[in-house]
């Protein structure tokens, strides 16, 4: 049973990817409709940072002027990059270790394939625990069929030994021809 990877989660969904130089007013509508959603900032093909609706609300409360604001000047730019092969044992340790702004799930050349986010972090400790658990059970279930197989094995070679038989001796059917002595 092999262990879920951090692809497996629901990686494409929960968040919306835009350039640099993005105005916060562009992105407002859709966090309009999606709140929770995370903005992932991009310079190319690559994730520099992410901004937050709470974000745009914080510099909103200082003053700034959204209308005029860029992504760039707000984002949080601690971002930890994770393979998608990579399992959910050693990908949760890492998220763990480094604490990141944003997880993003890359692709073995490099090559975004989506945001890992808060659901996913908290779905995934799910999924890991079930698969432990799973993974448990069926070593026990399998150490329970070989004690029961290894009994019945020797149970086998002890009758046999005691009636004189064995499996993989071939009987011996022909009457030895007598022998004259003339």
């Amino acid at each position: 049973m092999q262990e879920p990877t951090i692809s497996d989660m629901s990686i494409t969904d929960e968040h919306i990817v835009v350039d640099l130089k993005t105005r916060i007013n562009t992105i407002c509508g859709d966090l309009s409709e999606n709140p929770s959603n995370a903005i992932l900032v991009k310079k190319g093909s690559e994730i520099l940072g992410i901004v937050t609706a709470k974000d745009i609300f914080a510099s909103m409360a200082d003053g700034v002027n959204a209308t005029k604001l860029r992504v760039g000047k707000i984002m949080r730019t601690n971002v930890l990059s994770i393979k998608g092969d990579t399992p959910l044992s050693k990908g949760l340790d890492k998220i763990s270790e480094s604490n990141p702004d944003a997880i993003i799930v890359t692709d073995d050349s490099g090559d975004f394939l989506g945001y890992f986010s808060l659901k996913d972090y908290r779905e995934s400790t799910r999924k890991l625990e079930a698969h432990q658990l799973m993974a448990a059970r069926l070593k026990r279930s399998r150490s329970a069929i070989s004690e029961k197989v290894e009994k019945e094995e020797s149970k086998t070679d002890l009758l046999n030994l005691l009636l004189g038989g064995n499996e993989d001796e071939k009987e011996d059917t022909e009457v030895p021809s007598m022998i004259s002595l003339e």
